[in-house]
């Protein structure tokens, strides 16, 4: 049975607040600023789901980041966590803001930088991801996602596929264990195949 767009998006959606009170719970127990657990939609599955109830659980989200954000500024989880719910939203300058706050109080995290990059990607302005992925990779060699990103980058948004399949093989070389390592090996020879 093939799923509408709808679907899949309201899918995603409710993976996203699935991870993201995952990723909280994580920084609560391993930080000195712990991040409150957000409320997540009732267990239902993704077809139960409709899209009013989808945009509530954002718009409810958003709420509770924004009054924890102001009793606790310094906070940078809980800025990426705003960015995380914007850049599931759709809404990549305002996920980009929440970002570059989040890295303010604690730079360098490739994590919130390789998502301000993909933010950035989806805008259109592929040379400024480009940066900040350079960046990452400046202080993190091998960061896997970084290189992915770069490689996504490089062939969808400035049309350089034999430099992004460059990045991908050295990423799949140095990240033995990369879990999308089957999808990558796939896409660098569906590349190969289309240039000949």
């Amino acid at each position: 049975m093939a799923m509408t767009k709808r679907a899949v998006n309201l899918l995603l959606a409710g993976i996203a607040v699935i991870l993201a009170t995952v990723a909280a719970f994580s920084i609560y127990l391993k930080s000195e600023h712990p991040v409150v657990r957000v409320p997540l939609v009732p267990n239902a599955s993704s077809s139960e789901i409709s899209e009013n109830r989808a945009a509530e659980a954002a718009a409810d989200r958003l709420a509770t980041l924004e009054e924890m954000i102001l009793k606790d500024p310094q906070n940078a989880q809980i800025r990426t966590q705003l960015g995380n719910v914007y850049y599931d939203l759709g809404q990549y300058q305002k996920a980009i803001d929440a970002y570059q706050e989040s890295l303010k109080l604690q730079p360098n995290d490739p994590n919130v930088e390789t998502d301000e990059a993909t933010c950035y990607h989806y805008l259109g302005q592929h040379d400024k991801a480009l940066e900040i992925l350079d960046n990452v990779l400046a202080y993190r060699p091998n960061f896997s996602q970084a290189m992915f990103n770069k490689g996504v980058v490089l062939i969808k948004g400035n049309d350089k596929i034999q430099d992004g399949i460059a990045v991908w093989e050295t990423l799949l070389r140095t990240n033995p264990d990369f879990p999308q390592k089957a999808e990558v090996e796939n896409m660098i020879s569906r590349l190969r195949q289309s240039a000949k």
